[in-house]
C-alpha cells in the first residue's frame, strides 16, 4: 500500500472491509479498502508522530498514539478533523477497553501504562509497569491489560480500574510486542536473538479466568 511514509502499525476493521494504518513520516493516519486496496481516507495532523493504533470496530472509530506529542488522534466516522485527548509521556501504543470508553496506552518515555477516560478527554491513572514500555493489549473478557516493558525483559498484567500490577512475567531480552486473542492466550515477540541459531523468540502467556 504506497502513500504510508515510515509505516508504524495496522489494524483492520472487518465490520467495514478497511484497513488502518500509522503514518509516522508524514503525521498521517490513512485507511484503504481491504478488498481493493485503494486509499479512503486519509487525517493528517501537521507535527505528529502517530505510531500505535487501535480500532473500536462497534463504532468504527480509530486511536492512533501521537508519541511526538504525548496525545492520542481520534478520527470518527464521517469527520475529517480529529479529536486530541491527553496521553502518558511518550505514548507508543494504544488500546481500547471492550466497552470502549476508555483507552490505555503503553508509555516508553515514563514505563507506564495510562488509563484515558475518552468521554471526559482525561488520563485517570498512570500505573508504573517497567522500562521502556512500549505495547499494550486489552483482555476483552477480563479488562485486564497487558504491557510489553522492552527494557526490563518483562509483560506486566494490569487491572486498569484498580490501578495496579497483578503481575508481571519474565521474557526473553528485548520483548517488543503483544498480541493477544480472544481466548485469553498472549503472545509476546522478543528481539532478543537467544534462540540456537540467532532466532528472536515468542513467550506464550495464558491468562486466567475472569
Amino acid at each position: 500500500m504506497p502513500g504510508v511514509a515510515h509505516a508504524r502499525e495496522i489494524v483492520v476493521d472487518e465490520r467495514r472491509d478497511t484497513v488502518w494504518a500509522t503514518a509516522f513520516g508524514s503525521g498521517s493516519v490513512v485507511a484503504f479498502d481491504s478488498r481493493t486496496y485503494r486509499e479512503v481516507g486519509r487525517v493528517t495532523v501537521e507535527g505528529a508522530g502517530p505510531t500505535g493504533l487501535a480500532v473500536d470496530e462497534r463504532t468504527g472509530t480509530v486511536l492512533a498514539s501521537d508519541f511526538t506529542n504525548d496525545r492520542l488522534i481520534q478520527v470518527s466516522p464521517g469527520s475529517a478533523v480529529p479529536r486530541f485527548v491527553p496521553a502518558g509521556d511518550g505514548p507508543l501504543s494504544v488500546s481500547f477497553s471492550a466497552n470502549g470508553r476508555t483507552a490505555c496506552t503503553a508509555d516508553q518515555g515514563a514505563g507506564t501504562v495510562s488509563v484515558v477516560d475518552l468521554r471526559k478527554g482525561v488520563v485517570t491513572r498512570s500505573i508504573p509497569t517497567g522500562e521502556g514500555a512500549k505495547s499494550v493489549a486489552a483482555d476483552s473478557r477480563s479488562g485486564r491489560v497487558l504491557a510489553v516493558n522492552r527494557l526490563a525483559d518483562s509483560v506486566s498484567v494490569v487491572d486498569p480500574r484498580a490501578g495496579t500490577v497483578v503481575e508481571t512475567v519474565a521474557t526473553e531480552a528485548l520483548p517488543n510486542h503483544v498480541h493477544l486473542t480472544q481466548d485469553g492466550m498472549a503472545y509476546v515477540l522478543d528481539k532478543s536473538a537467544s534462540g540456537p541459531a540467532g532466532e528472536d523468540r515468542i513467550t506464550r502467556i495464558r491468562l486466567g479466568s475472569p
